[in-house]
């Protein structure tokens, strides 16, 4: 059943990250090389100022990239505490020598409680899209900024 879970939780993320890619990475990244092409063909341009060049190409999609893959991280980390609290209550309902039966009771406990988590999680991801577009659709923060926002410092 976990497994079941897992999977299902799994497949909805890799919908909503090619969803993404389709709806606005690919266009970003086209965007990007086509920039990079133009800085290479100035002719006048040295080997550091067209590097340079390319890298502020790439920019805007490294960082939606780096947002994206923020904004999943935190959900994983809601999810993971989601499970960490069922893995407590179960481990909480158990005597101190369970039998097994108790034992499997605790364990149907846990399984019930995590899939709960898993539907939660997984009817939240169209709200998360969403969000992620209409950031992505108003233009995406920069990478610092997201670090800052990790790190506590916002």
């Amino acid at each position: 059943m976990v497994e079941q879970q897992k999977r299902r939780l799994e497949n909805a993320i890799s919908d909503m990250i090619e969803d993404m890619y389709q709806t606005h990475l690919r266009r970003m990244q086209s965007k990007m090389h086509r920039c990079a092409a133009t800085c290479c063909d100035d002719e006048r341009g040295t080997l550091e100022s067209v590097q340079r060049c390319i890298e502020k190409c790439a920019t805007p999609l490294m960082d939606a990239q780096d947002y994206l893959q923020n904004e999943l991280g935190q959900f994983q980390n809601h999810l993971q505490i989601c499970v960490k609290e069922c893995n407590s209550d179960a481990r909480s309902k158990l005597p101190l020598n369970p039998s097994d039966q108790e034992m499997s009771r605790s364990k149907h406990l846990f399984e019930v409680c995590t899939g709960n988590c898993v539907d939660k999680h997984i009817n939240l991801l169209p709200g998360l899209m969403k969000s992620i577009k209409r950031t992505l659709d108003q233009g995406v923060p920069n990478r610092s900024h997201l670090r800052d926002q990790s790190n506590g410092n916002a």
